[in-house]
């Protein structure tokens, strides 16, 4: 990674790649792990950590320890992987996946190095968690929900809507049950059926219409509640938006560290990295492929992410990173796009509600202008 990191802050990533059951839907690299993998595991993270740190002599910006399942690694191993990453001073948020199954009191023993947790919740529905394949219910969900309600830890619960067999009202239900804890975000988003997973193979999804109906209901359900809508799949509480999304969203740089993760690095010309997919070949050689990306491929990779967000595209700051005036440059494909789908004013370009359900046309229409 020498040469390609900017004067940028830069944030981290820590994939934990072990899971005992992959639930059906779920799309990201993760498989069980015996203990001794997993001890060789933990070590590499450390020794690349300090190569990493070679080179990123400052504080990360965030850092966030995704899964897989990362409470499988034990609290007292990410206890030490946050030590070493915060050598040169603690970062601005560091953020943690649980999952709810084995989410117990010892999570604590992370208080001081952890600020917030983000629980798997994805429905309090017995039928639901069965058709998605999970392997908790909704006994293990409470109890998990109730332990987060009194830690010391900022927390987020994800939820998913659009299910087959769900009725909206079982949506409804679950944000109004799941926010009574009061967690301060809450990430919303449809079912999704990837390429591979066992759920495309037994269940067809919704459709768009009633998809579309389903996401409508649950935004206005969030945000009377208090949520603000800040992207397309996620709400927050003032003051509790996610730092590390946001600097995915915003094209900021990033280090991916485990089998499958990305990284990011650069300013106007970013580089793109991607580690081995497999744990047998990261432990063997973690190596990544790299692919450096032209102005334009960065400018259209910095469309599709932070249209994403309530903020949109700052035009100050895309006028320093990639030379461009906005409205020069859009202003002509801007009639090709409804206008109830976007804010277009001095500062900023951005989607409205409605934009965000139709995001992938309202990017197509833009990208053709790069």
């Amino acid at each position: 990674m020498k040469g390609y990191i900017s004067s940028l802050p830069v944030s981290l990533y820590i994939h934990i790649p072990f899971c005992v059951r992959k639930c059906d839907y779920c799309a990201f690299y993760s498989r069980p792990g015996k203990e001794e993998e997993i001890e060789k595991y933990f070590s590499l993270l450390l020794w690349q950590l300090e190569e990493i740190k070679k080179e990123v002599k400052a504080p990360f910006h965030t850092v966030y320890i995704g899964g897989g399942n990362p409470g499988l690694l034990g609290w007292k191993r990410i206890g030490k992987i946050l030590v070493s990453a915060f050598q040169y001073g603690r970062p601005k948020e560091v953020s943690i996946e649980c999952n709810p199954e084995n989410l117990d009191e010892d999570v604590v023993s992370l208080s001081g190095l952890v600020d917030r947790i983000s629980i798997g919740i994805q429905s309090l529905d017995d039928e639901v968690l069965k058709t998605l394949g999970r392997r908790l219910d909704r006994k293990t969900n409470l109890r998990a929900l109730e332990l987060l309600s009194r830690l010391p830890f900022r927390w987020n619960a994800d939820i998913i809507t659009a299910i087959p067999g769900e009725s909206v009202e079982t949506t409804l239900s679950d944000i109004r049950e799941i926010s009574s804890f009061g967690p301060g975000h809450i990430s919303f988003y449809a079912l999704t059926f990837e390429e591979g997973t066992p759920i495309l193979s037994r269940l067809s999804p919704i459709g768009e219409e009633k998809e579309v109906e389903f996401l409508m209901e649950g935004w206005k359900l969030l945000e009377d509640l208090g949520y603000r809508h800040y992207e397309v799949s996620n709400f927050a509480k003032k003051g509790e938006e996610c730092l590390h999304n946001k600097v995915y969203w915003n094209l900021g740089q990033y280090i991916g560290l485990g089998p499958s993760a990305e990284s990011a690095l650069g300013y106007r010309e970013m580089v793109s990295m991607r580690n081995r997919e497999s744990i047998e070949e990261y432990l063997s050689s973690p190596d990544f492929d790299c692919e450096n990306l032209s102005i334009e491929e960065t400018e259209e990779a910095y469309l599709l992410t932070s249209l994403r967000t309530s903020d949109g595209i700052d035009k100050r700051e895309y006028l320093t990173r990639f030379g461009k005036d906005f409205d020069s440059q859009y202003f002509p494909r801007l009639s090709l796009i409804p206008e109830d789908s976007f804010i277009n004013d001095k500062e900023s370009f951005r989607v409205t509600e409605k934009g965000m359900l139709t995001l992938d046309s309202i990017i197509l229409s833009l990208s053709l202008a790069i």
